[in-house]
């Protein structure tokens, strides 16, 4: 006991002389944010969120935001908290939490992640909703391995699983769940739940942004690809196949990783132009969405991405496959079947000849459904109507 005493002790005595030292990364790295709209009443209501904390630890006001979750996440807690649930907030893979969450009872437990499984686990009696911001993880994991093998039998170059499995494992999976929100496809989840609830993501918004004609005849033969990282998972490297023997159309890069750039090392072309990391909110995002008609994804498996809603948003015709997590896009995205190179290839040649007319009015459609769906507040309002029914069902 004194020695466990003695190693506390000693360890809080250089924690006071180092922590200044890692300010920022305590700000950021932040575990747990506790007691959101805590009320005195006893008999208050409690939720956690296993999302991620950094919404309630950095100036989303004054600072650029490239990705949309953090807003999407005040949007959750805010609507908890208006239902009048305290609410804490933890990160979805931080199992260390659990420890400091222990003596904590819930009445609704929503999320993903480890934390949110083991939450679960721990408190059956609690209401449980799960949050899909992926496709089902059965769907992913093979997804992924198709497209990896698909690129090795190409390429003769090994590629390692980055984007599955990371916070939707298949343990998770092996019991239902209160309800289920998700951002992809239903279909998955129609066998366990009986209603399977669907909602869009935000897109980022350039601000600057006016939607305005543009000379299709030229610009239907451009396609931005906006991605991350996971390249292959995302289809860049069908889309290189394609234009690397081409010269009548040319893909616009950006946001391709130096990992994924180093493994599929895009050929030095006149119509392969790689734009490197361009933020969404620049004077340059805008002069590509000018160039571009399309904005092209031919991913394995998605969650609605978010450079999707973005491109759409700035009025952009998405190219997508089918059944990967866009269904609910209907009559406003191109649907490819087929993810081989030479499927890829004529389905692109078909679509570039597209007439102007069609397009404009096809940008225009795309414009308006992305503006009535994308937005944060479309999502506040969507994820309302959601936990309104979902607690007026349990009452």
């Amino acid at each position: 006991m004194k020695i466990n005493n003695l190693k506390k002790r000693l360890k809080s005595l250089i924690w006071r002389k180092i922590k200044n030292k890692f300010y920022d990364f305590r700000i950021k790295e932040t575990a747990i944010i506790q007691n959101i709209n805590y009320s005195s009443l006893t008999n208050q209501k409690k939720a956690v969120v296993s999302y991620l904390t950094d919404s309630y630890t950095k100036d989303w006001e004054h600072n650029n935001i490239g990705r949309t979750q953090p807003i999407e996440i005040l949007s959750i807690t805010k609507t908890l908290a208006d239902a009048g649930y305290c609410i804490d907030v933890v990160g979805c893979n931080d199992t260390k939490t659990l420890y400091y969450l222990e003596n904590k009872n819930y009445d609704l437990i929503f999320g993903f992640g480890e934390v949110f499984f083991r939450l679960t686990e721990k408190q059956p009696q609690a209401m449980s909703i799960l949050y899909m911001t992926e496709h089902h993880p059965e769907f992913a994991d093979k997804a992924e391995k198709d497209r990896i093998a698909y690129y090795y039998k190409r390429h003769k170059k090994r590629a390692r699983i980055v984007r599955s499995g990371n916070y939707y494992k298949p343990h998770h999976f092996k019991k239902p769940f209160s309800e289920v929100i998700t951002m992809s496809e239903l279909e998955p989840f129609k066998n366990n739940y009986q209603n399977p609830y669907p909602i869009f993501p935000t897109g980022v918004v350039n601000t600057n942004f006016v939607f305005n004609k543009k000379d299709h005849k030229t610009t239907r033969k451009n396609f931005l690809w906006l991605g991350s990282y996971g390249a292959i998972h995302k289809g860049l490297d069908i889309l290189l196949d394609v234009f690397e023997n081409r010269d009548d159309i040319t893909l616009h890069i950006a946001g391709l990783s130096e990992e994924d750039e180093k493994l599929l090392n895009p050929k030095k072309r006149e119509n392969i132009i790689n734009h490197g990391y361009i933020n969404i909110k620049s004077k340059t995002f805008l002069e590509v969405v000018q160039t571009c008609s399309f904005i092209i994804l031919p991913s394995c498996s998605e969650g609605c991405s978010t450079s999707i809603t973005t491109g759409m948003l700035h009025g952009l015709i998405p190219i997508v496959i089918r059944n990967t997590g866009f269904n609910r896009l209907n009559e406003n995205a191109f649907f490819l079947d087929d993810h081989k190179v030479s499927y890829v290839d004529q389905k692109l040649t078909e679509i570039s000849k597209k007439t102007p007319l069609e397009l404009e009015n096809y940008s225009k459609r795309v414009n308006e459904f992305a503006k009535n769906n994308f937005s944060t507040d479309s999502f506040e309002n969507n994820f309302k109507k959601i936990i309104k029914n979902i607690l007026k069902l349990t009452e």
